[in-house]
């Protein structure tokens, strides 16, 4: 209880450093911020410091910016030109999307990136240096994320393998690989038919796979989804996956978030995509409702994340909105729209504070009491 007060105390101190009024009700958002991205390729990838100042953007150019969260202006950029002659002399492109981007969670100062180009990146904001850590021949990287102790962190993307690395030596220690004979393909379309086939297995992902998770209570549980309609459960200190897993979620984005027992999952479909899963017994508890997305172009989301105040943040390409969601009255309480879809989303502070992009611009918002 002690470590929880100092550490609520910490964020308490950063919050003000930087202006922000920590609220006890979330009422309605408003934009603080706005950019337009036409002339880098739209963006991908968003991610919060943890000194809560900035906010790293990765674009479809290959180029990762940061940018103030007290006045929106660009503090620096990293552009891929910058790397190395000898990273551009072994690979073919440089300047594809930036699809994932988390900072290591004790060493603060480092952000790593996920790309489409199969490279791994890192920025150390100390020594104001971007290079390639890493890279995985013939794949399309689309998530990573870090366990909370900052020992390991996970890849997933095109080929359906789950790597896991150590983040010290920026080494695979494990694979868990795909799986895709015929007859498993057979199955997932049978499922995806509602036939009532049960597919519940212990192997690897099917199709492409968007998102990769750790929950942040459990170091060694990874969560991971995509175009099988199965989020996985992995524990890493084990070979295979576990017997547990979520069937349904149609996965094509950073679209897996977890707290306490909840997990979160943003499905890109017509209807009930934003929905609510029992950690311990894998059963739904909730599909959240978002108003008139029926009558438009459906929702078909992208990525969400559990906030505070029992609130759900949810962007995606049908609405082409940022959506703030309360859980208990399943009433949605904000919607910040822009003209076109929408694939990242960060937020911090509990969901104070959040950022949202897409093929036309990005957005820092914050959460209002009235």
């Amino acid at each position: 209880m002690a470590k929880r007060r100092l550490e609520d105390a910490i964020v308490a101190s950063r919050a003000l450093s930087v202006g922000i009024k920590l609220i006890d009700q979330f009422r309605s958002a408003t934009n603080l911020f706005s950019h337009d991205v036409h002339y880098h390729s739209g963006i991908f990838s968003l991610r919060f410091s943890d000194e809560l100042d900035q906010i790293a953007v990765g674009y479809g150019d290959g180029s990762i910016r940061f940018f103030s969260v007290t006045n929106g202006k660009q503090t620096n950029e990293y552009l891929p030109s910058s790397l190395p002659p000898l990273e551009h002399l072994r690979r073919l492109s440089m300047d594809l999307p930036i699809m994932s981007l988390k900072w290591h969670p004790l060493e603060t100062h480092l952000l790593f990136a996920a790309c489409v180009d199969g490279t791994i990146r890192k920025i150390d904001k100390q020594k104001n240096e971007l290079n390639v850590i890493g890279y995985e021949p013939d794949n399309e990287l689309t998530s990573m994320d870090f366990s909370s102790d900052g020992k390991y962190f996970a890849t997933v993307g095109k080929d359906a393998h789950i790597r896991i690395y150590d983040s010290e030596k920026c080494s695979i220690i494990h694979k868990y690989h795909n799986q895709r004979t015929d007859t498993q393909l057979e199955q997932i379309h049978s499922q995806h038919n509602n036939t009532g086939e049960d597919l519940t297995c212990t192997t690897g992902h099917y199709y492409r796979a968007f998102a990769c998770k750790y929950h942040p209570d459990h170091k060694d549980i990874l969560f991971t989804g995509g175009w099988d309609n199965i989020v996985k459960i992995w524990d890493i200190r084990q070979k295979e996956a576990m017997n547990e897993a979520i069937i349904g979620p149609h996965i094509c984005g950073e679209g897996i978030d977890a707290r306490g027992n909840e997990i979160l999952t943003a499905s890109w479909t017509r209807s009930n995509s934003l929905q609510i899963w029992d950690f311990r017994t894998m059963g739904l508890l909730k599909t959240l409702n978002i108003p008139n997305a029926a009558d438009e172009k459906g929702e078909f989301m992208y990525s969400a994340q559990l906030c505070d105040n029992r609130t759900v943040l949810a962007v995606g390409s049908g609405t082409c909105a940022c959506h703030v969601i309360n859980i208990e009255t399943n009433q949605e309480i904000a919607r910040l729209p822009l003209s076109k879809p929408i694939y990242a989303l960060d937020s911090m502070l509990g969901g104070r504070v959040f950022a949202f992009g897409g093929l036309d611009k990005f957005c820092i918002a914050h959460m209002k009491d009235n």
